[in-house]
C-alpha cells in the first residue's frame, strides 16, 4: 500500500493547526445540535480561513476529551460542510479509524479505513455516480448504495487479526451487523473489487433470509423467504408508488385540495407539513400534522390525505414493509 502521501498529509495537516488565522469555532452535539458551551459540547469544529495558495477552508474537530476527531479540508462550510481532499477519522481515544478522499462533498477514489488496534481494515474505491447501476425502485441512490454497499469497490478487506478476506479486488466476505434488537449478515464473493455471483444472508429484524446474484455490483435477481413464503423481486429496495406515479400523486393533491372557506375569509394562509405511514397493504396511514398552520387547514390536509386511493406497498427484498412519507401542503392566496 502507498501510505506514504496519506501519513505526509496528516503530519502537515496537524502542524497547520498552529497558525494563527481567523476562525469559525462551533461546540456541537453528536446529532448536530449547535449550543453555546463548550462543556455542553459532545465535540468543537474550527475552521479556518484558507491559506493565501488555497481556496479550500481547514477543518478540525476535537472531541470533548481534547482528542482530534477529524481533520481535512472544506470548499464551503454554510449551510452544510462539502469536504475536499483527504479527511481523516478518529475514534474517541484519538486512533485514526478512516482516511477518505472527498471531491465536492461526495466520497471519491481511493480511501482507506482501520481497526482499532491499527491494522488497515479496507481499501475502498469509490464509483462515479453516473457509472454506477440503478438498480433500486423509487429510492434515494445514494441510501440504496450506501445500504447495499455497491458505491464503491473493495481492494483489500482483513479482519483486525490481519486475516486477509480480499486482496485486490478479489475474495469472498462475510460480513455481520450486530444492533440493539436485531442482527443482519450476507456473505458471498468479489471479483474486481464489486459483489459477484450467488449472495446469501439473513435479516432478524424482518425474520427473513435470502439469496441474491449480482455481476460486478450490478443486483441481477434475488429471492427471499419469510414465514414459510417465498418472495421473487428483480430490486432489493421499492418505494412505494401512488398510481400512476409521482406527477399522479402531485395532481391529486393539487386538485383535491380546497381551500376551507373561513380561513380564505380570514386571511389565514400558511403551509402544513405531514408525515404518514404507507402500510403493508398501500394504505395511508399514522397522520401526523408536523407543523401546524392553522385548524382549518390543518383538518384540510388530513382530509385530503385520508382520501388518497391505495398506494403500492414499498418492498424491502420482495416483502411488503412501511415506508413513512413526508407531505407539505402550501395555503396561500
Amino acid at each position: 500500500m502507498k501510505l506514504r502521501f496519506l501519513i505526509l498529509f496528516s503530519l502537515l495537516i496537524v502542524t497547520s493547526v498552529q497558525a494563527q488565522k481567523a476562525q469559525n469555532i462551533y461546540y456541537l452535539k453528536n446529532n448536530g445540535e449547535q449550543v453555546q458551551t463548550k462543556d455542553k459540547a459532545d465535540f468543537v469544529r474550527i475552521i479556518e480561513e484558507p491559506d493565501s495558495a488555497d481556496t479550500r477552508f481547514k477543518l478540525f474537530e476535537f472531541y470533548n476529551n481534547g482528542k482530534r476527531k477529524k481533520l481535512g479540508y472544506l470548499s464551503a462550510f454554510e449551510p452544510n460542510l462539502i469536504y475536499e481532499g483527504h479527511v481523516i477519522g478518529y475514534d474517541s481515544l484519538g486512533r485514526r479509524s478512516e482516511i477518505v478522499n472527498y471531491k465536492n462533498g461526495m466520497p471519491s477514489g481511493s480511501s482507506l479505513y482501520y481497526h482499532s488496534n491499527g491494522k488497515l481494515y479496507r481499501e475502498t474505491e469509490y464509483i462515479p455516480i453516473e457509472a454506477r447501476p440503478n438498480q433500486m425502485l423509487g429510492i434515494n441512490s445514494s441510501l440504496a448504495d450506501l445500504i447495499f454497499g455497491t458505491s464503491f469497490k473493495i481492494i483489500f478487506d482483513a479482519d483486525s487479526s490481519g486475516k486477509v478476506n480480499i486482496e485486490n479486488g478479489k475474495g469472498h466476505l462475510k460480513v455481520v451487523d450486530k444492533y440493539k434488537e436485531f442482527e443482519k449478515g450476507e456473505e458471498g464473493d468479489y471479483l474486481n473489487g464489486m459483489k459477484n455471483g450467488v449472495w446469501t444472508g439473513y435479516d432478524t429484524r424482518m425474520g427473513l433470509t435470502f439469496k441474491e446474484v449480482y455481476d460486478g455490483n450490478k443486483f441481477i435477481s434475488g429471492e427471499s423467504l419469510k414465514d414459510g413464503k417465498t418472495y421473487s423481486y428483480t430490486s432489493p429496495l421499492q418505494a412505494p408508488e401512488y398510481r400512476g406515479g409521482i406527477k399522479s400523486w402531485n395532481n391529486f393533491i393539487a386538485t383535491t385540495t380546497k381551500y376551507p372557506q373561513d380561513a380564505y375569509r380570514n386571511g389565514i394562509r400558511g403551509t402544513v407539513k405531514t408525515s404518514f405511514v404507507v402500510d403493508v397493504t398501500g394504505r395511508i396511514t399514522d397522520i401526523v400534522i408536523e407543523k401546524s398552520a392553522d385548524r382549518s387547514l390543518d383538518e384540510e390536509a388530513i382530509r385530503v390525505l385520508k382520501y388518497s386511493s391505495k398506494w403500492e406497498p414499498g418492498k424491502e427484498r420482495g416483502v411488503p414493509v412501511k415506508v413513512k412519507y413526508n407531505q407539505s401542503f402550501n395555503f396561500a392566496f
